[in-house]
């Protein structure tokens, strides 16, 4: 519970997502500055901290408009001597990777610990890979450290923040989507107030990284990294080993640590040693060493890449161990883990035969599984993308045109489904006018299409914009501007008119578009579907950059802003509903597969099929009415009350 995050209730026990957690490990560190960009799974830190900002004076929470935007804030923060958080999902660090490494040379200001949160997530459960971030700490010599749970995820986060000032490095809190969001008891700390302000005090040698400084400032890195990996990896109690008598060993971290645990209590394997790792770089040697001394072999258990078993297969060899190191033999790189996977792997490492069969129990409840219906990802009804992506199929019904559909990062991804197919690439944020824009400079036979995201168009759009301009590109950019960083739970950005803080100056994305040089640029209201056609159409037949802002507010939001209304309109006996005519419906399929909206479904009219609207799912967009052939689709509105019909009249 969020509410929970802020109490200064220190010794009480509490349910806290693992990523409120994290919130609270950092108010706990006595965090002043956090800054990130919303992505599933890390969106939570950040909005926590949002949220909880007002109670804690001293405390400034943004959302930035990309990753190292982010990045290169909090840096500013802990330069100025205030502990500084910064939440991203793994590709962000992507984005974040141009100031990371010359920031972990530079190292953090005095008393200015940096933590960077990073959501891992295995099996792409909300994203295009599944990127093992833990090369970011070895190629850019930074500490990684991995929380297995909500009181570790709390816990360790205060940890890294002193790891971070003691070594002068920024530190990593490596998360998976199962750690992030899973539930469970944190025991509170004590509050730290945050330091309310800051001071840049200027070191040339420490922060102008340039030339021989910044060898030296690497070096200076290293010996750093080296002093940490040796003394004090080897006593953090971020690491621990369990004890056993047997000759296989096992080393783990994160997420797997709970796998293994619990599949070894399902073997009765209760006397297997375990080294579970929450500093998971640098490794010390000496405490792997000891680890394997009476081993025979060790079993690395890690989430996608072989990271930790290749670390100590290098300290295995560097230190001269006999011990037998595998990993990737028994546990794929692909794809999250499971008890599953751990149960079949020690089973048959330890020759040990499982009172469960993983395989067989999941062919049994694939029978349960059958029962459930099966949907499709698609546009909620009532989503204006839907509408939009109709209208630009209507202005070029009938015109031929050899289209290539640019999509990118955002619900519109499902543009790329039926009904409208609508999307034939997608990469990552912005991409999808870059690559467009490429087509067009090669490609002069076919239209070009680009579609992105208002909160995209902030996040990297604006320089894709700006270069599709600039080298002369030929491309229709269709901004899908639903007012809100929708998908990973509704944040602001620029356009928006707010930020963490409060009301902001709004940013008018049409605005910026004249500003970077585009002269073809309209703006639709796609609920308006004759109009948006005609736009549509009339952008088809320009050259050159065209933008067209397709602008209606996310329906989910719009929804819970008329909560309020609509109790009041039921209040006063208010009745307003859209319906199809059942004696006059051709059921010509305009509704239910040119438009696909989920709110509509086949009925039946004496005999005969036809469109019927589930009162229950829609939302009175009007979108149907304007596109039924056959006008079969009404609207209703009925004044039950009649005090209310003569205010009416009146």
């Amino acid at each position: 519970m969020v509410s929970d995050v802020a109490l200064n209730a220190p010794g009480k026990r509490v349910l806290l997502l693992g990523n409120e957690a994290v919130a609270r490990g950092a108010l706990e560190a006595g965090v002043g500055f956090a800054s990130g960009y919303p992505g599933t799974p890390a969106s939570e830190v950040l909005d926590t901290l949002v949220e909880v900002a007002k109670e804690f004076p001293g405390l400034v929470s943004q959302y930035s408009v990309n990753e190292y935007v982010a990045l290169e804030t909090a840096i500013g923060a802990s330069w100025s001597g205030v502990r500084a958080i910064c939440a991203m999902k793994m590709v962000g660090m992507n984005v974040a990777s141009d100031p990371l490494f010359t920031f972990c040379y530079c190292g953090v200001g005095p008393g200015g610990g940096l933590v960077i949160v990073n959501g891992g997530d295995p099996s792409c459960i909300s994203s295009t890979n599944e990127q093992d971030n833990r090369y970011y700490g070895l190629h850019a010599h930074m500490p990684v450290v991995e929380p297995s749970n909500p009181q570790e995820c709390k816990d360790f986060t205060v940890t890294s923040f002193d790891i971070s000032e003691k070594f002068d490095v920024p530190v990593m809190l490596n998360l998976t989507a199962r750690t992030s969001h899973s539930l469970g008891p944190v025991v509170l700390g004590e509050l730290k107030a945050p330091k309310e302000e800051g001071y840049f005090v200027k070191n040339w040698g420490k922060y102008f990284s340039a030339l021989v400084i910044a060898v030296a400032n690497k070096q200076k890195l290293l010996r750093n990294m080296a002093k940490l990996a040796e003394d004090y990896a080897y006593k953090t109690p971020l690491n621990r080993v369990l004890e056993g008598s047997r000759k296989i060993g096992i080393v783990t971290s994160g997420v797997s640590y709970n796998y293994t645990l619990e599949a070894l209590d399902i073997l009765k394997l209760y006397d297997v040693p375990i080294l579970k790792l929450g500093l998971v770089y640098p490794l010390s040697k000496k405490l792997v060493a000891e680890f394997a001394e009476n081993l025979d072999m060790i079993v690395v258990m890690e989430e996608l890449e072989g990271f930790i078993e290749d670390e100590l297969k290098k300290i295995a060899y560097d230190e001269g161990l006999s011990v037998k190191i595998v990993g990737k033999e028994y546990f794929s790189p692909a794809g999250e883990l499971s008890v599953d996977d751990a149960l079949t792997a020690y089973s048959k490492i330890f020759g040990v035969e499982s009172p469960i069969n993983p395989q067989e129990l999941a062919l049994k409840t694939f029978s349960f599984s059958s029962l459930l219906i099966m949907r499709t990802p698609g546009f909620c009804p009532g989503c204006s993308h839907r509408a939009t992506l109709y209208a630009i199929k209507k202005a070029i019904e009938g015109k031929n045109y050899d289209i290539v559909w640019g999509g990118d990062i955002g619900c519109y991804a499902n543009a790329s489904l039926p009904p409208f197919n609508m999307s034939d690439f997608m990469v990552c944020m912005s991409a999808g006018v870059s690559i467009a824009s490429g087509i067009s400079f090669k490609s002069k036979k076919q239209k070009v299409v680009a579609f992105i995201g208002d909160s995209t168009f902030f996040h990297t759009g604006m320089p894709a914009v700006l270069n599709a301009v600039w080298n002369n590109a030929d491309i229709l950019i269709v901004v899908m501007d639903n007012g809100w960083t929708a998908m990973t739970g509704h944040q602001p950005h620029p356009g928006t008119g707010i930020s963490a803080a409060g009301k902001s100056k709004a940013v008018d994305i049409a605005e910026v578009c004249r500003a970077l040089g585009v002269d073809y640029v309209r703006v639709v209201d796609p609920f308006n579907l004759k109009h948006a056609i005609s736009v549509f159409d009339e952008a088809f037949k320009q050259k050159g950059v065209r933008v067209v802002v397709s602008r209606r507010e996310c329906v989910l939001q719009t929804m819970r802003k008329m909560r309020e209304i609509e109790a009041e309109k039921k209040r006063k006996g208010i009745e307003e509903f859209y319906e199809v005519a059942e004696h006059i419906c051709i059921f010509c399929e305009e509704c239910l597969k040119a438009f696909g909206c989920p709110a509509i479904v086949v009925g039946e009219f004496e005999g005969k099929k036809v469109s019927k609207i589930d009162l229950g799912r829609c939302v009175n967009c009007s979108v149907c009415k304007q596109l039924c052939k056959g006008c079969a689709i009404t609207h209703t509105k009925v004044w039950k009350n009649a005090s209310i019909v003569e205010e009416a009249k009146a």
